[in-house]
């Protein structure tokens, strides 16, 4: 596994999402990559994980950036759990 960079609100598609959401085994409607492209669009929040060109994890979150902020989806990869990434895209939506 190479390096991991971290991203603040970098584009990403609907159909990457669904697909990190279908590998991370998180519960999200996947089958719908319009009403995943939605949830990326209204996020104003998103830290994502890349390995290379490959999305591997994502942080989306609401926010107003000064008191609160409610972190709706966490997803990784399962090939890139227990490795540190979920607990680092949470520091990083901490940051912001």
């Amino acid at each position: 596994m190479s390096s991991i960079e971290y991203h603040f609100n970098a584009p990403i598609t609907g159909e990457e999402v669904a697909d990190v959401f279908k590998r991370s085994g998180i519960n999200r409607p996947t089958a719908d990559v319009e009403r995943i492209q939605k949830m990326i669009d209204h996020g104003n929040l998103i830290i994502t994980a890349w390995d290379g060109a490959k999305l591997v994890g994502m942080a989306r979150s609401l926010t107003d950036f000064c008191f609160c902020c409610y972190l709706s989806d966490l997803a990784v990869d399962k090939d890139y759990q227990r490795c540190g990434v979920g607990k680092e895209l949470i520091r990083q939506t901490q940051l912001r």
